[in-house]
């Protein structure tokens, strides 16, 4: 008499235990990618935060601005006004001007954040340069990359306009003098002769003692 072979124990049907096992196997390595890719999104969100904006730049799918776009402000003559201006303008003038956010209305209500800049001013710098015409004063507001590239545009249009009243081989600190009269006043009431307090041309001074090496 042959006998019967239970079915479990034929090649097709594998015992439980090593089926059992190649279960926790797949469910083993399903963590372990899962972990790696944990890893990785962690290392990706240090990177980003390591890399901070530059005034030059706006991060996103395309840089906001060439690096020749400023002409007369760029960023070496711009990372000197932009202290001075901060500690004339700012309600922190010696904190650096990335201490003051965008949206802080000045006493006069109608400057806004470090460097006092105004819709108005904002609006002729949308005029001059294309590249502002698709942020909003509200996108101004509410990004200090974009505040500090506008007001770098703003110096640049400035010192565009004044070149008449620049010496030739002017210093940063004699650059200093006209533009921040020229913010100050306004272009138009600089041009027609509007005088500057005398404390901010006190103050101003003070800067440029400060400021020496």
């Amino acid at each position: 008499m042959i006998p019967l072979v239970p079915l479990s124990m034929g090649k097709a049907h594998p015992p439980l235990a090593y089926a059992a096992r190649d279960f926790y196997d797949e469910v083993l390595m399903l963590k372990r990618l899962r972990i790696t890719n944990i890893v990785l999104l962690c290392v990706l969100a240090i990177m980003l935060k390591a890399a901070p904006l530059s005034a030059e730049y706006l991060m996103g799918p395309q840089p906001l601005f060439p690096k020749s776009q400023f002409q007369y402000a760029n960023a070496q003559l711009w990372g000197y006004l932009r202290i001075g201006l901060t500690y004339l303008e700012s309600p922190k003038p010696s904190s650096p001007p990335e201490a003051v956010p965008p949206a802080y209305v000045h006493p006069d209500s109608r400057g806004f954040g470090t460097y006092g800049l105004s819709p108005e001013a904002y609006e002729d710098v949308q005029r001059i340069y294309p590249c502002f015409r698709n942020h909003g004063w509200q996108d101004i507001l509410c990004s200090p990359q974009l505040y500090e590239l506008a007001n770098q545009a703003f110096a640049d249009l400035l010192l565009k306009n004044l070149q008449d009243y620049i010496p030739r081989d002017a210093t940063q600190e004699q650059i200093f003098d006209i533009i921040h009269r020229a913010w100050n006043l306004g272009l138009t009431g600089f041009k027609n002769g509007r005088e500057t307090v005398a404390s901010r041309i006190k103050r101003a001074e003070e800067f440029k003692i400060k400021s020496l090496p």
